[in-house]
């Protein structure tokens, strides 16, 4: 019998083997996963060529071979439990046009794909849209072969001119060792909103890069022991097509992918109204190379807004929104941005905005202190460039800004954010003044 002891995704790293019996499984009372499957003795089974209908693949036929690219279009394999899969670099699976993969295992009788050679990556679990992966009690082990920017052990593709497509299922998964990120959610290709217990580690890049509109329904896990902990977030993408909610799964989320020409997250814009929640104990970090920023709406006219900012954290856990640099320092990104006329849904609280206020490129809405002339810029660590119903940021902070605290770029009534937050290090003032809605300033125009 082959008894090997795993680690559910919600228990500490690091257990050793536990001896056992023979003849009986092992009995693990801290909730660890116990391998009761008998270890393949035979020659195995090889896949190769043309797969035309569905296929079973036995337990009984491990270790199922898979030497060449199998690309599987229209049907579905099915994986027993106590299935072990060995590929030969760089040979992997993907999944098209319909059907796809069930491989869902037991706790005791969980399913294993690995390399052939361990020291030969495989290159990994390809699905598009409409086509499905389901995965339980499983683990992806030494895959993830590829250069590119969207690489990894686990790839998930469907249509971004679509709202987002459900077509990855994992319950109790472990991608181990990916040579490149763990798992990857492009286009409009996203996990089922009851995956949970996903352990990624090991990964040499982040153990996940996702689409910012797609990483709503990351699973419960543990996302650490990779190159880079944290979810790295290509904002390629507006989250305009789908409400979006980035969960606390105990590591950052890092906005702004290497190679692209923008690090600006946008929220709404699209025919149906978006809003990006953020739960309490989250933490976004903003690209210094690439001028990162959060849109909520970008500031192109007077009309109402499509999207909304939801981040509303707890006196115990702050929402943090800073710089991704090792050594951060003020103006490392541009900061918060509300474009139009702010929706009332928005509301922040218990956030800190850090190291923000870099150079924007806007200029001339609001009024300068101290003598009343238009402003010379408009860089600010929280911005508005529409008259907000309420004052919507409360209990925060706003530290190091390269520019204003708070700048109210509109035209349009005073609505003072400074009584309920704490803004300190700005190297220019708290916050500024808007303009009438004539267009004219005040003579003279205090700094707070």
């Amino acid at each position: 019998m082959r008894l090997t002891t795993y680690v559910l995704a919600v228990l500490p790293v690091g257990l050793s083997l536990l001896a056992c019996s023979p003849t009986a499984p092992v009995v693990v009372n801290d909730g660890g996963i116990v391998d009761t499957c008998p270890t393949p003795t035979g020659a195995g089974t090889v896949h190769s060529g043309n797969i035309t209908k569905d296929e079973t693949w036995a337990a009984a036929g491990s270790p199922h071979i898979v030497p060449y690219e199998l690309h599987v279009v229209g049907i579905k394999i099915t994986i027993e439990p106590c299935s072990t899969v060995r590929v030969k670099a760089p040979a992997g699976f993907t999944f098209d046009t319909g059907g796809g993969l069930v491989a869902e295992g037991t706790s005791t009788k969980p399913i294993h794909f690995i390399a052939d050679d361990a020291t030969k990556p495989w290159s990994g679990i390809r699905v598009f849209a409409p086509s499905t992966v389901r995965l339980a009690y499983a683990t992806v082990e030494d895959s993830g072969l590829g250069t590119g920017n969207t690489s990894g052990a686990i790839e998930v593709r469907g249509d971004q001119m679509l709202a987002a497509q459900e077509i990855l299922f994992v319950d109790h998964v472990t991608v181990k060792g990916s040579s490149s990120h763990g798992v990857s959610l492009y286009g409009g290709g996203t996990f089922t909103k009851d995956s949970h217990d996903l352990t990624i580690t090991g990964s040499k890049r982040a153990p996940v890069r996702s689409d910012a509109r797609l990483a709503g329904n990351l699973p419960t896990g543990t996302y650490t022991g990779n190159a880079f902990d944290f979810v790295q977030l290509d904002t390629t993408q507006t989250i305009s097509f789908e409400d979006v909610t980035f969960h606390d799964r105990g590591v950052p989320y890092n906005v702004g992918s290497p190679g692209q020409t923008s690090g600006d997250l946008r929220v709404g814009g699209g025919k149906a109204f978006s809003t990006l929640t953020i739960e309490p104990g989250v933490t976004l970090k903003f690209n210094k190379n690439l001028a990162a920023s959060l849109h909520v709406e970008y500031p192109t006219g007077n009309t109402a807004a499509m999207g909304a900012l939801i981040a509303v954290g707890t006196a115990g856990k702050h929402i943090v929104f800073t710089s991704q640099s090792d050594a951060p320092a003020a103006g490392d990104w541009r900061g918060l941005t509300f474009g139009l006329l702010p929706s009332p849904k928005n509301q922040l609280e218990y956030v800190e905005i850090l190291y923000a206020g870099g150079k924007s490129g806007a200029q001339g809405f609001h009024c300068q202190a101290p003598d009343g002339k238009y402003s010379a810029n408009e860089d600010a660590a929280f911005a508005l460039f529409g008259e907000p119903q309420a004052q919507f940021l409360r209990n925060s902070t706003i530290s190091y800004s390269a520019g204003l605290g708070v700048d109210l770029g509109y035209s349009g009534g005073y609505v003072d954010f400074l009584p309920t937050n704490d803004i300190n290090n700005t190297a220019d003032c708290k916050q500024s003044y808007p303009r009438a809605m004539a267009g004219t300033c005040p003579t003279v125009v205090a700094c707070p």
